[in-house]
């Protein structure tokens, strides 16, 4: 019998939806998930550090200036800015990398694919904004914070998803990716839009004239990624001395960066198979007669045209997402999640700006993106695709209520350092931990009866085999 599951096991069809999908998003998936975990540990050991006896150190650290400049240009800020500004920039320009690939070859590139994971994300967006004002109202301290519980944290959600395996389908995983990665566009406009003040015009020229060289560069078809980076760096300073969030920068550079490839496959194809033969006539010799110089050009030349074959946005996303991953979004975590726990629960609990994120990211995410959904089938022209697991679309509405990062990043745009602030972290590091609790007994009971099911399945398969 086991030998009967195993080749029922490894002759089970394999749906063109996910041989399409699961490319793009393995890499991308494994690294989110494993990032996720390490962000975990940065916000308990900020959450461990700030309670010690010698809690004061964290501002103190944080706090600590440093000063970059070129000339009389010289920005002086504290550690903090540069974390939350500076490498926070690269984050985004990461999360613009990924949304250009979805507008070009992903989920996002097909109206019919990504009209539902944008609605849904368009839902949860608004309706935890609508219950974080009813308890925040215009005019009141807290009022600011209103898109707080607006995002979701895509590193922490794969690692929870992380935790099943294999149990959960892959097109689960690319839907709350695509909606998180649509979820946080809207994040990013949100923060142009409304945590911009005081915009100066000679600097927001200067990096319109920035953003179009760089289209320029694009267009001429230059490919080398210093010039992008020399002119992305200058387009940051504009923005920052604009009085526009530099972190901007991140997304405007991401959607200039090429995207087509030098050759195609089918070129690729014949230069490498051409190389290729050009290498076993020059190994075929003894080692003593190979010519060195000859072997070395070809290599080269093969080395030219594998560049030549990925385009410039994948490599530079390829090469990013782990330092993303594992150091920029920790080291965000650690300085921007120190919470003292000095007050009661009870007065934790009255905060409206704690009540209005708790509230907003709990209910308002899961309700935003399941009433969403639910509007969309009922107009008869948008479906749930029946590769997707319907009975974990609940699981993954909930988790969805996860919204560290960019929750962080925008509570540190709206309040100053204080009371309000300090509530305001508190509620999102409680909403992420109910949600994600929430989110993982949902997936974990909506997996239990799938497996149950699938085992019946291979248990019946197998005994017909063997009679």
């Amino acid at each position: 019998m086991k030998e009967a599951q195993k080749r029922y096991k490894k002759s089970r069809p394999v749906h063109p939806f996910l041989y399409r999908t699961i490319r793009p998003f393995r890499e991308f998936m494994r690294i989110e998930a494993s990032g996720g975990m390490l962000l975990l540990a940065c916000l308990l050991l900020a959450l461990i550090w700030v309670n010690l006896p010698i809690g004061w150190t964290y501002d103190a650290f944080w706090g600590t200036h440093l000063s970059l400049g070129i000339g009389s240009v010289v920005i002086d800020e504290p550690l903090g800015f540069w974390i939350n500004d500076f490498l926070m920039a690269v984050f985004f320009f990461l999360i613009g990398l990924e949304i250009k690939r979805e507008l070009l070859i992903g989920w996002l590139s097909s109206f019919e694919q990504a009209v539902l994971p944008v609605i849904a994300a368009a839902g949860g967006m608004l309706v935890p904004a609508l219950i974080y004002s009813v308890f925040n109202p215009p005019g009141s301290p807290g009022s600011a914070g209103w898109a707080i519980p607006m995002a979701t944290d895509i590193a922490i959600c794969l690692g929870i998803l992380g935790l099943f395996g294999d149990r959960i389908p892959t097109p689960t995983k690319v839907f709350l990716t695509t909606l998180a990665i649509a979820d946080d566009l809207g994040g990013i406009l949100v923060i142009a839009l409304f945590y911009s003040h005081g915009i100066l015009l000679v600097p927001l020229a200067l990096s319109a004239g920035f953003v179009v060289f760089m289209a320029i560069l694009n267009r001429l078809g230059v490919r080398m990624r210093l010039p992008y980076l020399l002119i992305g760096i200058a387009l940051w300073c504009s923005l920052f001395f604009a009085g526009i969030h530099p972190t901007l920068a991140g997304v405007l550079l991401a959607l200039t960066i090429p995207a087509t490839t030098k050759i195609d496959y089918g070129e690729f194809r014949e230069i490498s198979g051409q190389l290729h033969e050009r290498l076993e006539k020059i190994v075929s010799c003894s080692p003593e007669e190979v010519d060195s110089k000859a072997f070395q050009n070809t290599t080269h030349t093969l080395e030219k045209a594998c560049r030549d074959v990925e385009a410039p946005l994948q490599r530079i996303e390829v090469m990013l997402a782990p330092w993303v991953a594992f150091l920029i979004v920790p080291l965000f975590a650690l300085a921007n999640a120190g919470v003292r726990l000095e007050v009661s629960v009870f007065e934790l609990f009255s905060q409206p700006v704690t009540l209005g994120i708790i509230f907003g990211l709990v209910v308002g995410k899961p309700v935003g993106v399941l009433s969403s959904l639910w509007l969309a089938e009922k107009t008869g022209r948008i479906g749930i695709p029946e590769v997707m697991n319907r009975d974990l679309i609940l699981g993954i509405a909930l988790l969805t209520g996860v919204g560290f990062t960019i929750s962080l990043f925008i509570a540190g745009l709206s309040f100053i350092p204080g009371v309000v602030l300090a509530s305001a972290k508190a509620g999102i590091l409680i909403a992420s931990l109910i949600s994600g609790s929430l989110g993982f007994l949902a997936l974990r009971s909506a997996i239990a009866p799938a497996n149950d099911k699938q085992s019946e399945d291979v248990i019946q398969v197998a005994q017909t085999v063997s009679s």
